[in-house]
C-alpha cells in the first residue's frame, strides 16, 4: 500500500478510533497505544473484501482492547488519576457543555451498552455494521440500543433533575 494512502487513512480514521477506544478504556495513553497497534494490524490484515476501512479498524481496536484485558486479567482499570486523565483528553476534543454532559452520562453506562451507543450515535454506524464489529445479531444490537437509551434517559434525568 502506498505511504500517502496509508497516511490519508490514518488522518481520516484516527480520531474516530481514538475516541471509540478512549470511551471503552477511559485511559488516554492506553487508547493511543491500542489505536496505533490496531491501525498497523488492520492494514496488515485488510484484504480486498473489506469495503469500508473504518468498521474494520474499529473491530480491530475492539479486539485489541479485549485481548489486552484478557492478558492483564481485567477489561478496564480505572481509578482516580487515570479516570481524570481520560476526562481531560475527552474535554479537549469535546468543548460543548451539553455534549460533555452526554459523554459523561455515556461513561456511566455498562460497557456493552456504552460501546453500542458510541458506535451508533458518535461513529454513525448502521446496526448491521455494529453487529459485525461486536459479534452480535442485529436484533441484539437493536435491543441494546433500546436499553442504552433507557439507561441514558434515567442518568440524564438524575443529572438535570427533571
Amino acid at each position: 500500500m502506498r505511504s500517502d494512502a496509508v497516511e490519508e487513512l490514518f488522518k481520516e480514521h484516527y480520531n474516530d478510533a481514538y475516541l471509540y477506544t478512549l470511551t471503552i478504556t477511559k485511559n488516554a495513553q492506553e487508547a493511543e497505544d491500542i489505536v496505533s497497534v490496531a491501525f498497523f494490524r488492520a492494514l496488515n490484515t485488510a484484504d480486498k473484501k473489506i469495503r469500508d476501512f473504518r468498521p474494520w479498524l474499529l473491530r480491530v481496536c475492539r479486539n485489541e482492547i479485549y485481548s489486552r484485558g484478557r492478558r492483564s486479567g481485567k477489561t478496564t482499570a480505572l481509578e482516580g488519576d487515570v479516570a481524570d486523565e481520560a476526562e481531560n483528553a475527552v474535554e479537549k476534543v469535546i468543548r460543548d457543555e451539553e455534549y460533555r454532559a452526554l459523554h459523561k452520562a455515556i461513561g456511566l453506562l455498562p460497557e456493552n451498552l456504552r460501546e453500542i451507543l458510541v458506535l451508533f450515535y458518535f461513529e454513525e454506524m448502521s446496526v448491521k455494521e455494529i453487529a459485525d464489529i461486536v459479534g452480535k445479531t442485529e436484533v441484539n444490537v437493536r435491543v441494546s440500543l433500546y436499553r442504552g437509551r433507557e439507561e441514558m434517559k434515567k442518568i440524564l434525568e438524575a443529572i438535570y433533575e427533571f
